[in-house]
């Protein structure tokens, strides 16, 4: 999608610190009472819970309190009178000669931004890719999130796509790497080194996410050069599709700066855990703050498919490879648009349903196709064993091709 630039050759950064503290449910509350002299009377300790309220404590929190603080940490909310105030910070209202402090209990787990940076920058690993190409050798650089401590290492599929040569920089040294699996609809690839002992990221969900959570990146903006780069924002959206090259992506959006090198890199919540991989950003000159991150729910099940398979197994295939032409791209070289089939792999549920190199596709279950990304965008909202029908165009007359999806490692 022109505007959309997950860059092929480095990768982003983007980052957030959201304070979700100030909404908070009354049984969250903790409060002192304290006596004229100063003494403790009586003290109510907040209910723990599993999860966080989000309703303003609407009553309680007056008299202009506000202070400032770091994110997902809260100093206090501190209203007092009196002379015999308790030099804690807290917030008093005296009542009948007795003093209440009332305090708010941080989200459970939250660290400092200063506290996620030591916590996860052990996680984080520098990439550089060399492939071939008519000029010479070209060198790219991207980041990765370590999975496992025996050398398992999370990326983007486009930050070692054509790679010849792949090398990884950990805290502890340099280190050649395999490519496990990558896949380029889900932008997710695995890499292996020789090591063990490595500091596994700490992953979280995804699936809990809202507008608004504290979104923080660390990679290596413009390579090694700045490498340990950490970035601060805001999720901006938990669920925006965004199209990137062939494929519509459902992808977290954070407001933060995202720059080439650190595709691949972890996007991480205020408890220093990884919920995403921040893969792309829209590149416009009057476009700021508008980056996106793989959820870290999706991208850890296509990981843990790629270590044991070597493809995601959970993908309907058809077992063809196409030429997609734009209606910009016929015009301009002149050629036909649409979707022209040019390999049908032996074997294939394509193949057993009658498709042919030439055929010419044009539906897909009724709904027109003009392109790839159209392509693909209807044939996943199909699950392995259903029976689709694909309006192809061959000699000059349309045919309905009745095919079973089935599993496969090609689209």
């Amino acid at each position: 999608m022109n505007g959309y630039n997950n860059n092929d050759y480095n990768g982003y950064n983007g980052a957030g610190g959201y304070n979700d503290d100030l909404y908070m449910e009354a049984q969250d509350v903790g409060y002192t009472v304290y006596d004229e002299q100063g003494q403790q009377v009586h003290a109510h300790e907040p209910q723990k819970k599993g999860r966080w309220g989000r309703r303003l404590l609407a009553g309680l929190l007056v008299c202009g309190l506000m202070i400032g603080s770091s994110a997902a940490s809260v100093a206090g909310y501190v209203w007092y009178t009196g002379k015999n105030a308790p030099a804690s910070g807290g917030q008093q209202a005296v009542q009948g000669g007795q003093q209440v402090v009332y305090t708010l209990e941080t989200k459970e787990g939250a660290l400092t931004p200063q506290e996620i940076f030591v916590k996860c920058s052990p996680s984080v690993v520098a990439i550089v890719s060399q492939s071939q190409s008519r000029f010479g050798i070209a060198e790219s650089s991207g980041t990765g999130i370590i999975m496992r401590e025996d050398g398992y290492i999370i990326t983007n599929h486009h930050v070692i796509d054509g790679a010849a040569q792949v090398t990884v920089t950990t805290k502890d040294g340099e280190y050649p790497a395999t490519v496990v699996g990558s896949e380029a609809k889900s932008d997710i690839a695995v890499l292996k080194i020789d090591a063990q002992g490595l500091t596994a990221a700490e992953f979280g969900q995804s699936s809990e996410l809202v507008t608004g959570d504290s979104a923080i990146v660390i990679g290596n903006p413009l390579g090694l050069e700045f490498a340990d780069t950490m970035t601060v924002g805001y999720v901006s959206a938990t669920e925006r599709e965004v199209q990137i090259s062939e494929y519509i992506m459902s992808l977290i959006q954070i407001d933060a700066a995202v720059n080439p090198g650190n595709s691949g890199g972890p996007l991480i919540n205020s408890r220093g855990q990884v919920v995403g991989v921040v893969n792309a950003k829209i590149s416009q000159d009057d476009v700021e703050g508008i980056g996106f991150a793989i959820p870290i729910d999706t991208a850890l099940d296509i990981a843990d498919d790629l270590i044991e398979h070597g493809y995601v197994t959970n993908r309907p295939m058809l077992g063809i490879t196409v030429q997609s032409i734009s209606q910009e791209q016929a015009i301009y070289y002149g050629y036909e648009p649409g979707i022209t089939v040019t390999e049908v792999s032996p074997g294939s549920c394509a193949e057993k349903g009658g498709m042919k190199v030439g055929d010419k596709i044009i539906a897909f279950n009724g709904v027109e196709v003009s392109d790839a990304t159209e392509l693909n965008y209807q044939k996943d909202k199909c699950g392995i064993g259903d029976t689709v029908t694909i309006t192809v165009e061959r000699d000059g007359a349309q045919l309905d091709l009745t095919i079973v999806l089935a599993a496969g490692t090609t689209a």
